[in-house]
């Protein structure tokens, strides 16, 4: 079984999610166990995230998975 997801635009609505909760992109890539880099990559759509990172982010947004896979922007107006 695959449990990756595809980058494609969920890298993007992690960070506007992590602002919009705010963090700080270093102390939330260390509270998720990754590096600032790859929390970078992630959020600039250039490396995938595996279904347990993702819930862990989730998590610790204190929202459900799911929404990562939404822009808040879209929820919110």
């Amino acid at each position: 079984m695959h449990n990756k997801t595809q980058p494609s635009q969920i890298g993007s609505n992690i960070r506007k999610w992590r602002t919009l909760k705010g963090f700080k992109q270093d102390s939330f890539a260390r509270l998720i166990g990754i590096s600032k880099a790859t929390l970078s990559k992630i959020e600039n759509n250039k490396q995938d995230i595996n279904l347990p990172r993702l819930h862990k982010m989730a998590a610790c947004l204190k929202i459900k998975t799911t929404l990562l896979l939404s822009d808040p922007s879209d929820l919110l107006s």
